[in-house]
């Protein structure tokens, strides 16, 4: 063995001092692919490097692991990486190799790249575990690996502990022959093998780029190739070269001389007597009408120009419609107003009000290095109460009362892993109606309609009961109440679940700037046919850390299957794209405990500007479309000796904490983000925002 990791290394080095004076490849350039183990590195071995902060890697490989080759009659892989911090990549793998077991687990690598990204020359460390959790460690090690930066080439050398995988020094390398192909070559303490990697760039202005991968052990059978496919996206769903500037061919704003502080006017500065432009603020408010948006009013206070809206187009973000409103009332007001208070609206609750001074705005919108003048004097205020002594426009307010929002998403459960089968799934079509009524209130109704599912979901089978039938399985009446600025409540009540009658009631208290939020939720229910009830009360704290949009959030409480238990949640956000890794701990009602990690994906399901409500309907995807997996850790809650050897699930959902479409957290708080540090944070989707739609508006009003 140790011969075998001596000629693979000089093979690398003759390579290297061939191709050196032919290649010179920086090595920012190098693609950190993943290997057939599910780890960034090389084809079996790690190397230093992790996934690309803020990008999804996905793999698929049916390479058989040597200790089992003769036993399986085949090994289907099936990998993923997150790039979940620069500096760390967390990852899952699941397996099944006939005869030899099946099994859902995780990895992490921390790496020491970061900290001498300006030092190319200066070797980078990482630490890292696979096959971490669940009950079977099938392949688990644990490593430690240094790679070098050689021109073109990739040098990873380290020592695993094992015990399944990488018991020993292990070494590799990865020559760069071009941008696209990659020669590989490793010693695994077991085998020594070589292959090529290709990695495609993105093309047609999707972001999804694809790798193959090509592998053969010249220690078993030389020449019997094992492949992999894999693709990586950015969770922002941004094209990889796609400049983060904006384009200097928008329409310009006309500009203002020296500007003054923005601050949200108290009543008594509308007593001066300013001009009044009804005729520009009628058109500002016709064109804001236009776009869509609803309870629009627009008005004056003093030297100020004030503007209430309600956004249902820009699903995906309500800065993209403050972004878009900002522009428009920059354009359209007159040369003595001297400041804009845009206020959100939510089912026609003011929510917040956004200051600026006009001439700070619009020099932001006609150049990108104003953006710190912006932040600097920018007020959000959730005490909207600023602007009431606001004097409004005649005319139409376009009232959002009975507007109704048909909402078309798919839903898709998966069992993957389970003591049952490799792959088990659920998919059904959900659309769901929901009409806005007086302030505050809103009715919704959904159906379930089943389109396909395994077979383990069947009739008589071991999962037949998670399988919905055709129904109406939520129908409820919510109002929204606003006692405090900071402050708001959710009342439901009504068909919560198909078969459960009864109410649902949340509040939010989300102090200050928003980096703190508490909630509290409460529910009870009937079933319907048993007349069985159950509670649940909640509490929970949320921290936000803005520069890297980060949540954390922690809840404790009795919950929706009445198991008694914590939650934890780290989230973080790319755009509008949320990975979240989360932990479960709960004690059910048959006294049982149980432990669960697992990961979700959440993004909107819809274009980002939905059509314009035409006679009071609108129909659009999902704002916030989920989908999670997670496996049950090793506990001892089944009397048989194999139990924890496989992902068994609980016999009740664990740990639930019912959130429905209408639940503050998303109808009224832009998914979490409705807060000063994150309008802060993020000023420039509002110049981005006005670029793209801002030009197809002065268009339509004739500009």
């Amino acid at each position: 063995m140790k011969n075998q990791f001596r000629r693979l290394l000089l093979l690398a080095g003759l390579a290297f001092t061939q191709l050196t004076g032919v290649s010179a490849a920086e090595p920012a350039s190098y693609h950190n692919g993943l290997s057939l183990q599910g780890f960034t590195g090389v084809l079996n071995t790690p190397n230093a490097h992790v996934t690309d902060e803020g990008w999804l890697y996905a793999l698929y490989t049916n390479q058989e692991e040597s200790k089992w080759r003769h036993k399986a009659s085949y090994q289907d892989n099936y990998q993923f990486s997150v790039g979940f911090f620069k500096f760390i990549e967390l990852g899952g793998r699941f397996f099944e190799a006939p005869r030899a077991g099946r099994d859902l687990s995780a990895n992490f690598k921390l790496t020491s790249a970061h900290l001498t990204s300006d030092m190319p020359h200066f070797p980078v460390f990482a630490a890292g575990v696979q096959d971490i959790g669940g009950g079977a460690a099938k392949l688990q090690t644990r490593y430690l690996v240094v790679s070098e930066d050689l021109g073109p080439l990739r040098l990873s050398v380290g020592y695993g502990q094992g015990p399944d995988r990488m018991k020993g020094a292990f070494g590799g390398g990865e020559l760069k022959v071009h941008d696209y192909f990659y020669l590989l070559g490793d010693y695994d303490t077991e085998e020594t093998n070589v292959g090529a990697r290709v990695v495609l760039p993105q093309f047609w202005q999707v972001p999804v780029s694809f790798t193959a991968t090509a592998k053969t052990s010249l220690s078993y059978q030389p020449g019997n190739f094992e492949i992999a496919l894999g693709l990586s996206l950015p969770l922002d769903f941004r094209m990889k070269a796609e400049q983060r500037g904006f384009s200097p061919k928008s329409h310009p704003l006309p500009r203002d001389a020296e500007p003054e502080p923005a601050k949200v006017l108290s009543p008594a500065t509308s007593r001066d007597a300013m001009p009044q432009e009804p005729q520009t603020l009628n058109s500002l408010r016709e064109a804001l009408v236009r776009e869509g948006f609803l309870n629009v009013r627009v008005g004056t206070l003093g030297r100020a120009l004030v503007v209430e809206y309600e956004n249902v187009v820009f699903n995906h973000n309500e800065l993209d419609a403050l972004g878009l409103i900002a522009g428009l009332a920059c354009q359209a007001a007159p040369e003595d107003f001297d400041t804009l208070s845009l206020v959100i609206k939510r089912r026609n609750i003011r929510m917040a009000t956004v200051s600026a001074a006009l001439p700070h705005l619009r020099a932001f919108l006609n150049d990108p290095d104003r953006l710190e003048d912006l932040r600097e004097h920018l007020v959000v205020d959730f005490d909207t109460s600023g602007t009431d002594a606001a004097v409004f426009t005649g005319g139409d307010e376009n009232w959002g009362g009975f507007n109704t929002s048909l909402m078309l998403a798919p839903a898709l459960t998966t069992f993957i892993g389970t003591e049952i089968g490799a792959f088990d799934y659920y998919l059904s079509f959900k659309p769901e109606l929901t009409t806005m009524l007086w302030k505050g209130a809103a009715v919704t109704g959904r159906v379930n309609l089943p389109l396909a599912w395994s077979s383990n979901l069947k009739d008589g089978k071991q999962y037949s009961s998670s399988r919905q039938p055709t129904e109406l399985d939520r129908l409820m009446l919510f109002q929204a109440v606003k006692p405090l600025p900071s402050v708001l409540l959710n009342l439901g009540a009504g068909l919560v679940v198909a078969d459960r009658y009864g109410m649902l009631n949340e509040a939010i208290w989300s102090p200050g700037n928003g980096k703190h939020r508490f909630r509290v939720s409460q529910g009870w229910t009937e079933e319907e046919t048993t007349h069985r009830q159950s509670e649940l009360f909640l509490g929970s704290y949320r921290y936000y850390f803005s520069p890297l949009d980060l949540f954390l959030e922690g809840a404790a409480g009795k919950f929706w299957a009445e198991d008694r238990g914590v939650s934890l949640e780290l989230k973080r956000f790319w755009e509008d794209t949320a990975v979240s890794f989360y932990y479960k701990g709960s004690e059910g009602p048959d006294k049982k405990n149980w432990q669960a990690v697992g990961i979700q994906l959440s993004f909107p399901l819809t274009p980002r500007k939905d059509m314009k409500p035409v006679a009071k309907l609108q129909v659009r995807g999902s704002d916030e479309w989920s989908y999670a997996q997670e496996t049950t850790l090793k506990n001892n809650n089944v009397n048989n000796p194999t139990r924890g050897s496989l992902n068994y699930l609980a016999p009740y959902p664990l740990v639930i904490n019912p959130q429905p479409t209408q639940a503050l957290y998303r109808s009224f708080y832009n998914r979490d983000r409705l807060s000063e540090d994150y309008i802060r944070q993020h000023l420039g989707r509002l110049r981005e925002a006005w670029l793209k739609y801002g030009k197809a508006e002065a268009r339509n009003s004739g500009e």
